[in-house]
């Protein structure tokens, strides 16, 4: 069996809170996949690669700040792949509201890389998202 993937998925969000993009570019698969789904976000897209996570968090600047993303809780489902619930908070730049969104996120991890990323807005949909193989 290989290494677990949840200390990977933690470090991942934790260096995304961090705010350094190269931060997380180190633990993300060059090919990675991070989808954001309609029902989270208010533009929907699906990033690719580096250059995706970098238009996605680029996303932020000057719309959210003092961003943090934490990991509640973690179930390993399979030897590269867990459900994770995750929290996303910031602050609206101009207005001052602070802002709070809760996933469960389907995050495969391969080589020790995070390399998909798909939410789920409950822990049911993304499980059933990993039992069908839809994560990947």
């Amino acid at each position: 069996m290989s290494e677990s993937p949840i200390p990977v998925v933690r470090s991942f969000f934790e260096r995304a809170s961090m705010g350094g993009i190269d931060g997380v570019l180190e633990l993300l698969a060059p090919d990675a996949v991070l989808v954001v789904p309609p029902e989270g976000s208010a533009e929907p897209d699906t990033y690719r690669g580096h250059d995706g996570a970098r238009r996605y968090f680029g996303g932020f600047d000057g719309v959210l700040e003092e961003l943090r993303f934490e990991v509640l809780e973690v179930e390993q489902m399979s030897d590269d792949t867990v459900v994770a619930e995750t929290r996303f908070r910031g602050r609206g730049t101009t207005t001052g509201i602070e802002v709070e969104q809760v996933t469960f996120a389907a995050i495969t991890v391969r080589d020790g890389l995070v390399a998909v990323i798909k939410p789920f807005s409950t822990r049911e949909s993304a499980l059933a998202a990993v039992r069908d193989g839809a994560e990947r």
